[in-house]
């Protein structure tokens, strides 16, 4: 597992194309590109990770448990 520490996000909605039973449908999906290094510093990654509605909301939920837990 790698170890990165995120610079700056970006978040949008986008229209994108999936395969399901064979078939192909279209889904909307929250798009988030994240910049990172690594614990060093040394390398920079560009990071995009798609989620799904269902998955969007258990996040953000995940998110602000985790920084209230991280303030104290």
């Amino acid at each position: 597992m790698e170890e990165l520490l995120v610079r700056q996000v970006d978040i949008g909605v986008a229209d994108m194309d999936i395969s399901v039973d064979d078939q192909l449908t279209t889904t909307r999906v929250v798009v988030e590109r994240a910049i990172a290094t690594d614990r060093h510093g040394t390398r920079e990654r560009d990071l995009l990770l798609i989620y799904g509605a269902a998955e969007t909301r258990a996040l953000a939920e995940a998110l602000n448990r985790a920084a209230d837990l991280a303030a104290g």
